[in-house]
């Protein structure tokens, strides 16, 4: 049963009912709303009181509570960026592994925008996509385990589509509006990222993980070039991104040496010219 919170699901468009015409699973069920404040939370609801199918898709023209990497805002304007999640059951995937599933989805996605955009398309470590210098896109996925095995999962993904103006906090996003000047359908762009998510996850159930890990690097911010990086302390160094551990972890060659740093230990500094 769904969570009932008087909330307004909406009339599909017809790019959003065939979301699934090009996939097997993902997207076959899709629960769409006028708002909501996080497609994430949603789906931990429903996940709380059933088991939904696996590939159910949550999607929301406007979220208000959406939510990055340690906590950040996502900001979500009706009409101009794409808010949705999915619900996935990788019982195949070992829990110290969960990385991988990091690594299909912000792929997925990289591989979804490089057919719209005109600027390199890049992941950034750990799941953000760059358009150039400038941030488009981040997946937030938040994993349930049993045991050592991953239970299910839930891909929450922000994509910037036709904003033509960030708020001054948010001095290094852009959008692919701003990338091509032209506007774009938000349902056709969720459609493409569901076949490459699809397309992706299957990869990795079938252990394809050395192909994943390869497009990863290929793809990677500032790998195997030397950049600059920002401790907590505000302390500044230039190292070489040598590639990612199986904790998920960074891993910097300083000096010759290899070091692993988590989400909160380190940032790329930005190389806006």
């Amino acid at each position: 049963m769904a969570p009932s919170r008087g909330l307004q699901q909406i009339k599909l468009s017809n790019n959003l009912l065939l979301l699934n015409k090009n996939t097997l699973f993902i997207g076959k069920v899709v629960h769409a709303f006028e708002a909501l404040a996080s497609t994430n939370s949603y789906a931990q609801e429903l996940l709380a009181k059933s088991k939904p199918t696996e590939g159910t898709v949550i999607s929301a023209a406007t979220q208000t509570a959406g939510r990055g990497q340690i906590g950040s805002k996502w900001e979500s304007p009706e009409g101009e960026s794409l808010s949705l999640s999915v619900i996935l059951y990788p019982h195949f995937l070992q829990a110290r592994k969960q990385f991988e599933l990091n690594m299909a989805a912000t792929l997925a996605l990289r591989d979804a925008l490089s057919a719209y955009a005109k600027s390199v398309v890049s992941v950034k470590w750990p799941n953000d996509v760059y358009l150039g210098p400038r941030k488009v896109a981040g997946i937030l996925i938040q994993n349930q385990l049993a045991g050592q095995l991953v239970q299910h999962s839930i891909i929450g993904t922000g994509v910037n589509i036709n904003q033509r103006a960030f708020p001054p906090e948010l001095p290094f996003a852009t959008s692919l509006y701003l990338d091509t000047g032209l506007i774009h359908d938000l349902d056709e762009v969720a459609a493409s990222y569901l076949q490459a998510l699809e397309q992706r996850y299957l990869q990795l159930r079938a252990g394809q993980t050395t192909r994943l890990r390869r497009d990863y690097y290929q793809h990677l911010t500032g790998y195997q070039e030397l950049r600059t990086y920002r401790l907590p302390d505000g302390r500044e160094f230039e190292a070489e991104a040598a590639g990612v551990d199986e904790a998920g972890r960074l891993l910097l060659r300083i000096s010759g040496e290899l070091q692993p740093f988590a989400l909160k230990e380190i940032a790329l500094v930005p190389d806006i010219s």
